[in-house]
């Protein structure tokens, strides 16, 4: 008798739905497993010491005879699992960021196939830098006004639970925050947000980079603020430059929409000298994106030409090996 062959799925839209339920879970549990044998690995207590004096370098000094308070019965216990466990989930990181864009991967196109390394690639060292700019420069700042702020009717008795969920929500709220020139250029690539409409908003978008900075540095103190600030200031510049080059295309046709819409919704006559200036603005970026357009379109010709060619020279060679064989 002979046996049923499994079928093979070509493609993730001829995949049944428990299928790619099945996928998902495969890769959970891989996941998992790593993450929870690295979090026994890191509660060995060489590995433990080793992240504490890494990670609390700028608080140690602070602490009476330089340590935690710990005041429950498993308190230790449970305090060293979870630094084993933050420490496992920040090893393990760019495995989980594999593993999202594998399991997406079959529904991309070949062209957008292409965007996943360097983007995975971004999105990690952008994140590495806002945690070590949080740990150089924010947090030997952060905790010297934090201390200096108890007076003589007060004792420092700093616990261990506390001051490792408020390190490591400051060094994850910054790695975020430098997700910033991604985000950017993830909404312009995508279409959702046109470039012309940010590179405009752009005194909207310094102010709430300042809200931002006011709500996620840790002291609330304006020497802190000032630097994050600035910091996603130069981020946010990035990533518009960065899609200003590297998404040439859908910015000049983002330039001719802008200005087609603005044709057709915002043409009433004004006294208003900025938004005159504006339009005028707008009217000169898309003429020259039109000609940058243009431009393309009378090379793809001969590119397409090229590709047609190669391709019927390599269907021809094809069939004549099928022919000798």
């Amino acid at each position: 008798m002979a046996t049923e062959q499994p079928k093979v799925f070509k493609d993730s839209k001829t995949i049944p739905f428990f299928a790619h339920f099945n996928e998902l879970r495969k890769r959970l549990t891989s996941y998992f497993i790593v993450l929870v044998l690295l979090s026994f690995f890191f509660y060995w207590l060489p590995a433990h010491e080793l992240i504490m004096e890494i990670l609390f370098k700028n608080v140690i000094p602070h602490l009476p005879d330089g340590q935690f308070a710990l005041t429950g019965m498993f308190d230790s216990m449970t305090f060293r699992f979870t630094v084993g466990v933050y420490a496992a989930l920040v090893v393990t990181s760019p495995l989980l960021v594999y593993h999202f864009f594998a399991f997406f991967a079959p529904a991309m196109k070949a062209k957008e196939r292409k965007w996943i390394f360097p983007v995975s690639l971004s999105a990690g060292l952008l994140f590495i830098t806002g945690v070590l700019f949080a740990y150089f420069v924010i947090m030997p700042i952060g905790v010297d006004w934090l201390m200096a702020q108890h007076s003589q009717y007060t004792q420092e008795l700093p616990r261990a639970q506390e001051w490792l969920a408020g390190v490591m929500l400051i060094l994850l709220s910054f790695g975020v925050s430098f997700e910033l020139p991604l985000v950017i250029f993830a909404l312009i690539g995508l279409n959702i947000v046109k470039y012309p409409s940010i590179r405009e908003s752009w005194r909207v978008a310094y102010v709430l980079v300042f809200v931002m900075a006011a709500i996620v540095t840790p002291d609330r103190g304006p020497v802190t603020m000032i630097a994050l600030s600035l910091a996603l200031i130069v981020l946010y510049e990035s990533g518009l430059i960065a899609a200003r080059f590297l998404l040439a295309a859908r910015v000049d046709e983002q330039y001719v929409d802008a200005y087609e819409e603005m044709l057709i919704y915002d043409n009433e006559p004004t006294d208003d000298k900025e938004k005159l200036a504006r339009r005028k603005r707008l009217a000169k970026q898309a003429e020259a994106a039109k000609k940058r357009i243009a431009a393309r379109e009378k090379r793809k010709p001969a590119s397409t030409a090229d590709d047609a060619n190669n391709a019927g020279e390599a269907k021809a060679e094809e069939s004549k090996k099928e022919q000798e064989s």
